[in-house]
């Protein structure tokens, strides 16, 4: 009789974790307002649509929470600028407006969400395709850009190009990273002012991914031991390997950012302009630091 009470309890329980199941499985299939997690991907089903309608809609914009604001209907997307690189709610000017595709619709008269990116295929299943972007597939992800850019006006700027066709300094790239044209015959890096933080500086083009480089964090303070082996390379190959305002490694402290001919041969701070990758040290970096 035990083992009969026993069995069935555990029936039970197996029963009731099926039932919670597939409770917990419909709210996420078919949710109300705010019920599913952050995590929880709302596209490409159809089945979501009032994460976004107050009831279902009988057209792609009708019924719209949040005031029928993209801030509040895409906030999924909001905390991620490094990804969705365009802004939201812009205001054109009538010459924006006559670049812009007649396909790319403005949104209360300003550019949003839905300006490029096809919303409404997201909500039918098995239409997704290229982020919904308007138009696609592009052979380049700029392609898309251009339908409403000149390209012209974008062609990429190298601002480690330093030197114009007549063997000069082109002053305007210095101030790409410093509020003026350093010194090159006297200055050090203690010196030289920079229009903001470095690594940001960098990052404006230099997107990397990751732990950089080896999967690690580099953009430390060096250990006490650290700091006592940077010295030593400094004096064995005359070079320099600065640290930032805090101290702390940061990308120049590996990578000369200089066009050769900048910093006068022979000073420390010419070492790594020409090597590859503008390394200062010479050789396999990973090995001369750590000692491997």
């Amino acid at each position: 009789m035990r083992k009969t009470a026993i069995a069935f309890l555990i029936i039970i329980v197996f029963v009731c974790n099926i039932m919670a199941y597939e409770t917990k499985a419909n709210k996420k299939n078919y949710p109300g307002a705010g019920v599913v997690e952050v995590t929880t991907n709302i596209h490409y089903s159809g089945r979501y649509c009032l994460e976004c309608h107050e009831n279902p809609p009988t057209d792609g914009h009708s019924n719209l929470r949040f005031e029928g604001s993209f801030k509040g209907l895409c906030r999924c997307h909001q905390d991620a600028p490094g990804e969705y690189p365009h802004p939201v709610e812009i205001p054109l000017s009538k010459e924006k407006k006559e670049r812009i595709p007649a396909g790319f619709p403005l949104w209360k008269g300003k550019i949003d969400c839905i300006t490029c990116h096809d919303i409404k295929k997201q909500c039918s299943p098995n239409e997704f395709k290229e982020n919904t972007l308007r138009g696609a597939p592009y052979p380049r992800r700029t392609d898309f850009c251009y339908q409403c850019h000149d390209r012209q006006q974008y062609v990429m700027l190298d601002p480690h190009k330093q030197i114009d066709g007549n063997g000069s300094i082109d002053v305007n790239k210095c101030l790409y990273c410093h509020v003026e044209k350093p010194d090159v015959q006297h200055s050090t890096f203690k010196d030289v002012k920079l229009i903001g933080n470095l690594e940001v500086l960098c990052q404006r083009c230099h997107s990397i991914s990751g732990n950089h480089s080896g999967n690690y964090n580099h953009m430390i303070k060096p250990s006490t031991k650290g700091l006592l082996r940077m010295k030593r390379m400094r004096k064995k190959y005359n070079i320099i390997l600065p640290l930032n305002e805090d101290g702390q490694m940061t990308c120049i402290t590996c990578h000369n950012p200089h066009e050769k001919g900048i910093i006068p041969e022979g000073r420390p701070g010419a070492k790594g302009a020409d090597s590859h990758y503008r390394h200062r040290l010479p050789d396999k970096l990973c090995v001369e630091c750590h000692e491997m």
